[in-house]
């Protein structure tokens, strides 16, 4: 347990994924209405939400993701396209417990935003949620649950602490090409693979990673 938190107070440091959110922060240009389609069809259950899933390279929907929310944790599954075949993507949870302290949120798309990573009233979080390697014709599907008080692998902060208001935000990260001899760690770990992997985040290798789609699930408004 010591060293579990060991390495998540040294990935807390350097190993954010800062790339997500330089991309996000762009987003922040981009009209309300042409992001109208991301919010929650009217009548749709409170519990439970659909979002797409939203390339980073050009900002275009790939696919699609649902948020299963209950009082001890949430549930999602994601269904996605072009990604490149062959190569190691993981699903990250980016969580902010308490959104209504968010003051960088980007208009049409989240509550929180970029600096809100920062922002310790946020309670934000970051932790693992599951790993593929991805199928012929780019496609890839995960399933993933995470309990609240779970903080196994986390990046930064207190892992899920209100399942009902939290905004969560699904990452999907490629860590380029299999890696044999590194594929058990490619598929649990934030750098493994990665020529610059952040110390204490997995064994380095040579592949360029990156964060290459996201999907954004705010919580549901009253009224």
């Amino acid at each position: 347990m010591a060293t579990r938190q060991a390495v998540s107070r040294r990935a807390a440091d350097g190993a954010r994924p800062r790339k997500l959110w330089e991309k996000l922060g762009t987003l922040a240009a981009v009209s309300v209405t042409a992001l109208a389609f991301l919010v929650t069809p009217a009548g749709a259950a409170a519990d439970r939400s659909t979002r797409p899933v939203i390339g980073l390279a050009d900002f275009g929907v790939v696919g699609s993701s649902t948020l299963l929310r209950r009082d001890r944790g949430v549930s999602a599954t994601l269904q996605t396209t072009a990604l490149t075949a062959g190569h190691v993507v993981t699903l990250w949870w980016v969580v902010f417990n308490n959104p209504a302290a968010c003051v960088h949120g980007i208009p049409g798309l989240s509550l929180c935003g970029p600096l809100d990573e920062q922002n310790a009233a946020a309670l934000p979080s970051i932790l693992p949620a599951a790993g593929r390697i991805v199928g012929e014709g780019g496609r890839a599907h995960y399933g993933a649950h995470l309990e609240v008080g779970d903080t196994s692998g986390a990046l930064l902060g207190p892992g899920l602490v209100d399942a009902q208001q939290a905004e969560i935000i699904l990452v999907l990260r490629s860590h380029g090409p299999k890696i044999p001899e590194l594929l058990r760690e490619m598929l649990r770990t934030f750098g493994a693979g990665c020529k610059d992997a952040p110390p204490g985040t997995g064994t380095p290798g040579p592949n360029e990673c990156r964060e290459v789609q996201v999907s954004v699930h705010s919580p549901a408004e009253e009224g």
